[in-house]
């Protein structure tokens, strides 16, 4: 082939050069110093708008001729120069120069763009904020290199001129391309634009060991390089022709040189790169016909072929090390050259001359094209430069070939063999790594791809900050920046507070806002967010009160999004900076948090807890981190507007005066503190603080500072009157009773011995109007009631029983006394009465125990009357009424010892004939005093510490029952009257056979409280209640497999549920009493346990039904894998102790064989991985079915019922105290606790603490339905004005 000759000829074959090529790069007498090849190529530039570098940066205290020692900074006072960069900022510049030039100079922004005339043809000198905004409008350029450095070295290291001994030049040669052209076709290829790029790096070894400081390196922008400098880069020359752009950077802290330049390409002419097109080609094959040569068509190269040939000639004198080696000349008359190429080029273009030559054997004379000579590039400035031409030519080439071979057809391909060789063994990279080993600077080099996106937002170019950057180093640049370009200030801080959010950094956002700086853009931005129209009034004369209610006014949408609400705060701090405001200030500093559970987690406390909690947290959290002050005063503000806390409040303003400059009562006067309450200066405190507490509790948010603002102004009034009830309250944030006239709080009972619980039984009575009226109207005797039954010719049954005439008797007497009560807590001027013995011992005395009581002659009642008394032993106890704690609790989580089947025989029923023979007694019926004994009222008392509560609420139940008058009857004689009207629920129980042939059966029940079982472990009153009316599947002889279902036919205006709480111990023979807690809500919805012909509702009945079936068997899964043996071990653990026995040498020096061990292990360690994964699936389902069932009925909610009071016990089984809280719905709500004497309000907290552990546990609560409300009204008092 005649390429294989011209090959021979000029002796470029790749693998013999390889052997040339001295492979110690690095070796001294390799190092190069790049130089430009000065060509007529373009325009100089003048860059007139670089920096001028005074004289005081350029050290001159040392003589030109004296040497550099490398311990002195060369550049001084650089801190005042403009730009600065970091060294990421230089590389995304180099990346991003000649795309940013090519927006810059387009026909459509050449008119519009702010700072065209100061670009001049430069991004590398440029300071950011002048081209900041465009950087993310383009596509970087890629930068390519030449990884192995055998064939063409492009990358050098050589020791300084001036300092050898301290200080190193490290020279980097590249090409940029853009990565968005693209070429299909060899002619696309020729469009491609390849320029190219060289960074040189000067390194002064000892002032990096000595002044290198911590963090970024910050790099000065200087026009002039100091003489020492001059003499290390004798190749750099700014006017080169070629140059398109280059800037030098210094570090102030140890003078480390950057050098930029980047050049056009080699090949700068479109008859250059189309020198390997086919039409091009294909000419010069049809000019080398003309000349008369012959060569033939397989003669006719590939493009690929004509790009390696060029290679080869120009990497030919590179290679040569000395200029004692011969130089190996090319041929001018070789056929196959001009087939290649355009050989006259060479000359012309390429700086090769012209020799004429003689042929030594005959004569003839021939010329021949000779390289120049490039090994005398170390001394001669204009070598240099034409051996750097040369490589950024082979450069260029190089990833020309790579480009091209992706373009060639499989036949091409294979004629081409040899040239794709040369091209695959050269490794080319498209990496920016080389920049951080260049600078020697950690985290830099990071590939444009994995970059954050906020790198290229103009906020972050301003600063020269990258997202990854630590706050340390962003703050430093800020400042560092906003000192070398003050005019600039402004913009800078708007990008500042812009990275702290987009960061989310605390350490920022501080720091923003200890800095008194308001940008334009920011203010701009500031005014459009709020849409301000500053065509009227200018911002500064605008009141804070208008930008305040826009804010406001946006925070109420509900559909306000996180981007939207950042947004407007960081408008709001910009607009307060800039006004100078500090109520502005003070209001985005402090805004409450959107989410209250942010406020929890940053005082690390959980919602359930205490105010006094929360005080203590806060204390804590602010002295182990002082800096998170402010954050916990958001969220101390945050929680105290949640819980509508006084006390919170109060804390608040105490440990942060910057409130009390604008809620106190300073900053209302007593007309204005009224007008903000609404109320006339004539009303008493009583009711100013009715009228707070409902705008306090009940108002809808304005604005957050609302509730501070009416604090505020009731102080201002509590101060203007002296009103020690007002000032009370503000410190408590809790009415005290002792100021307030009696009329305006409820009545306490005295405890008269081990009464507390009949004193909460008797005020949660009294806290029911119609139940209260009835019985302090009551009049009625005996013979009232006998004579109503004889008149209607019917027997009653209260309970199931039939009532004799002495058990008429006593409750009419109880009815009395309690009737006497009642009169009294309302009109007694006291804060509390005392409830008299007899009302205590009829209340505990159970209803068959008989009661003597005097007549009006002074006889005896009972005289001359025979009857069967019950004793009550000297323990107090009756012997028939023990609380069995082993009662058997049903499936359905009822005691079926207290249910109540009118189907069945009663045990304690009296026969109809004793009842008539006591009936004839009717004795006279007036208020008597009963013939109670010392010992009968101490063993009844005793016998109240010992009984179970819901035994003296049955027996106070059944006598005011007994004592009434029954409105109806029902068909088995049970009475109805007003306590059945307020308290009875009717449930059916249904057995339904699962063979649809079989009729169901239906059964009534009548209860006056439902009962939940705490056994059975529910999570809330809600789960407590499902287990009551769960569906059982039975087996019955009769029927076979049947369903008992259980729903609610009729149900009361007040809901009883009392809560099982007492067990026996077998093991230990005593009673226990269970402290599980059991959540409840203000609201309960009844609808899903009634008996509805409501075909969705029944739906997710049964569905719920399904899923908590299968809830349970997964539960029931998870405790058997969480079940613990004998030896305390679970099974996983087990299962690794196994494992730890097998993988140990204790069988082993025991002589125990264990066949298979491996596989066993292996075995044992598949079981623990599935017994994990099992688990973690059980954890996830469990969880979410749980909350799937939770909000299944959320569409049911038409029943609903309101807790208006919660029984508390406090202690064990066997002794404790006993109070009872209230709601008054007519009060504001408030809740007030009863304990005997001592009635307070009490926080919502207090009534709803659920925390595990706590022994005071309620164990009664009472709904009222919604539509009843009214007829809760605990405050009831009617005090003379005379005592």
């Amino acid at each position: 082939m005649l390429e294989d000759t011209l090959i021979n000829h000029i002796e470029y074959e790749l693998d013999s050069e390889s052997m040339d090529v001295d492979n110690d790069v690095n070796s001294t007498s390799n190092l190069q110093i790049d130089s430009n090849v000065s060509r007529d190529v373009g325009t100089d530039v003048e860059l007139s708008d670089e920096i001028q570098v005074p004289v005081s940066v350029i050290g001159n205290e040392m003589g030109l001729n004296e040497l550099d020692d490398g311990s002195k900074l060369l550049y001084q006072n650089l801190m005042n120069m403009s730009p600065l960069k970091t060294s990421e900022r230089i590389l995304d510049d180099i990346l991003s120069n000649i795309p940013l030039m090519k927006v810059i100079n387009s026909k459509e922004n050449c008119n519009t763009l702010r700072y065209n005339e100061q670009f001049n043809n430069s991004i590398l000198k440029q300071p950011m904020i002048e081209y900041s905004k465009l950087r993310a409008t383009v596509h970087p350029d890629s930068i390519g290199s030449i990884v192995d450095q055998i064939v063409i070295q492009s990358k050098f290291e050589y020791k300084s001129v001036t300092c050898p001994n301290h200080n190193k030049i490290e020279v980097f040669m590249g090409v940029l391309i853009d990565s968005t052209q693209k070429a299909n076709t060899l002619d696309d290829l020729s469009n491609i634009i390849i320029n190219h790029v060289k960074i040189t790096v000067k390194t002064r070894t000892v002032l990096e060991r000595t002044r290198r400081l911590m963090g970024l390196s910050k790099f000065h922008l200087v026009k002039e390089l100091h003489p020492f400098d001059q003499k290390d880069l004798l190749t750099f020359d700014k006017n080169a022709a070629n140059l398109i752009d280059h800037a030098i950077y210094v570090s102030e802290d140890t003078n480390k040189l950057i050098l930029i330049e980047i050049f056009n390409p080699e090949f700068d002419s479109q008859e250059e790169r189309g020198l390997f097109t086919p039409n091009v080609i294909n000419q010069r094959y049809l000019h080398s016909l003309a000349e008369g040569e012959e060569p033939s068509t397989e003669d006719i190269p590939t493009g690929i072929e004509c790009i390696n040939t060029l290679f080869k000639v120009f990497k030919g004198p590179l290679t040569r090390k000395s200029s004692n080696d011969p130089i190996k000349r090319i041929n001018s008359d070789n056929p196959i050259l001009r087939l290649h190429m355009n050989p006259e080029w060479l000359v012309s273009k390429y700086g090769f001359n012209m020799v004429l030559e003689k042929d030594v054997e005959t004569g003839d004379e021939f010329t021949e094209y000779e390289p120049p000579d490039l090994t005398d590039y170390v001394s001669n400035q204009q070598t240099r430069k034409i051996r750097e031409s040369v490589t950024r030519k082979c450069l260029e080439l190089i990833f020309f070939g790579k480009m091209m071979i992706n373009l060639l057809s499989k036949e091409e391909l294979e004629k081409s063999s040899k040239s794709l060789r040369t091209f695959n063994l050269l490794q080319t990279s498209f990496s920016t790594s080389f920049f951080k080993l260049l600078i020697q600077e950690r985290g830099v080099g990071l590939p444009i791809e994995n970059q954050s996106n906020y790198n290229i937002d103009y906020h972050f170019i301003n600063l020269s900050v990258s997202y990854h950057y630590s706050e340390r180093d962003i703050i430093q640049m800020f400042e560092v920046i906003s000192k070398v370009d003050p005019d600039n200030i402004g913009h800078y801080y708007d990008s500042l507070q812009f990275i702290a959010n987009a960061k989310g950094s605390y350490q920022l956002i501080a720091y923003c806002s200890k800095l008194d700086i308001v940008g334009q853009e920011s203010l701009e931005t500031a005014i459009k967010t709020f849409n301000l129209d500053l065509s009227v009034t200018a911002l500064s004369s605008l009141e804070d009160s208008v930008i305040m209610s826009i804010y406001q006014a946006e925070l109420k949408n509900k559909s306000l999004s996180q981007e939207r609400h950042v947004n407007l705060r960081n408008a709001l701090q910009v607009l307060a900076s800039y006004k100078k405001s500090k109520k502005l200030k003070f209001f985005v500093d402090y805004e409450p948090y959107l989410n209250t559970r942010t406020a929890y987690n940053m005082l690390e406390i959980d919602e359930s807890i205490d105010d006094d909690i929360i005080q203590t947290a806060y204390s804590i959290k602010v002295n182990d981190a002082p800096g998170l002050k402010l954050d916990c005063d958001r969220a101390l503000y945050t929680i105290a507007i949640a819980r509508r806390s006084i006390s919170l409040f109060n804390f608040l303003l105490e440990n942060n005066l910057i409130f009390q400059e604008y809620y106190t009562a300073d900053t209302f006067s007593y007309t204005s503190a009224l007008s903000l309450l609404q109320v006339n200066e004539n009303a008493s405190d009583e009711n100013i603080l009715e009228v707070f507490q409902k705008k306090w509790f009940e108002e809808a948010m304005v604005a957050f500072d609302h509730l501070l603002k009416l604090k505020a102004a009731l102080t201002k009034i509590a101060f203007q009157r002296n009103s020690k009830l007002i000032s009370n309250f503000l410190e408590t944030g809790v009415i005290d009773p002792s100021c307030l006239p009696a009329e305006n709080w409820p009545t306490g009972l005295n405890n008269i011995g081990n009464t507390c619980y009949l004193n909460s039984l008797l005020q949660y009575y009294f806290a029911i109007s119609p139940l209260r009226d009835e019985i302090i109207n009551y009049t009625k005797t005996v013979d009232d009631i006998e004579n109503n039954l004889q008149l209607q010719g019917i027997t009653r049954r209260v309970g199931g029983r039939v009532t004799n005439t002495i058990e008429v008797e006593r409750s009419v007497q109880f009815v009395y006394q309690l009737r006497d009560l009642f009169s009294e807590m309302i009109y007694s001027h006291s804060r509390c009465v005392t409830p008299k013995k007899e009302l205590a011992y009829l209340a505990f005395a159970p209803s068959n125990v008989e009661v003597e009581f005097d007549s009006e002659d002074g006889k005896s009642q009972r005289d001359n009357i025979s009857t069967e008394t019950v004793d009550v032993g000297a323990d107090g106890k009756n012997d028939n009424l023990l609380v069995d704690f082993d009662s058997n609790i049903g499936a359905n989580g009822r005691d079926e010892k207290l249910l109540v089947d009118l189907d069945s025989n009663i045990s304690d029923k009296i026969k109809e004939e004793e009842v008539k023979k006591i009936n004839t007694l009717k004795p006279v019926t007036s208020t008597r005093v009963a013939k109670i004994s010392p010992d009968q009222l101490e063993n009844a008392l005793e016998m109240g510490r010992q009984q179970d509560v819901t035994e003296c609420i049955g027996n106070v139940l059944n006598q005011l029952e007994s004592a009434s008058i029954p409105l109806s009857l029902d068909d088995d004689e049970e009475q109805n009257d007003l306590l059945k009207n307020c308290f009875l629920v009717k449930t059916k129980q249904s057995i339904i056979p699962l063979e649809k042939s079989k009729p169901p059966r239906n059964k009534i029940e009548r209860f006056l409280s439902l009962l939940v079982n705490i056994g059975d472990h529910p999570k809330n009153i809600y789960d407590a209640l499902d287990l009551y009316f769960n569906d059982e599947l039975l087996q019955m002889e009769e029927y076979g497999e049947v369903r008992k279902t259980l729903s609610i036919t009729e149900f009361p205006s007040i809901l009883q549920i009392q809560i099982q709480r007492v067990y026996y111990d077998r093991e230990k023979f005593i009673p226990f009493k269970s402290i599980e807690p059991l959540p409840f809500g203000n609201v309960l919805y009844m609808d899903r346990y009634a008996e509805l012909d409501n075909k969705e509702l029944i739906d997710t009945k049964n569905k719920a039904r399904i899923m908590k079936k299968e809830l349970a068997n997964m539960k029931k899964r998870q405790k058997e894998l969480l079940s613990r043996n004998e030896l305390g071990l679970s099974r996983k653990e087990s299962l690794i102790e196994t494992k730890r026995l097998l993988m140990s040498d204790v069988l082993d020096n025991n002589g125990i064989d264990v066949p298979m061990k491996t596989s066993l292990i292996s075995q044992i360690e598949a079981n623990l991985l599935e017994i994990d994964r099992e688990l973690t699936t059980l954890f996830n389902n469990i969880r979410d079915m749980e909350l799937n069932i939770s909000n299944m009925f959320k569409e049911f909610q038409s029943i609903k019922y309101n807790l208006f009071a919660v029984f508390i016990h406090r202690g064990e089984a066997s002794y404790g105290h006993y109070w009872t809280y209230i709601k008054d719905f007519q009060q504001n709500s408030i809740w007030r606790k009863y304990n005997d004497e001592t009635i307070t309000e009490v926080p919502d907290s207090e009534v709803f603490n659920f925390i595990e552990g706590n022994t005071a546990t309620p164990y009664f609560l009472v709904y009222v339905k919604n539509e009843n409300i009214d007829d809760i009204e605990p405050l009831k008092r009617i005090v003379s004005d005379c005592a």
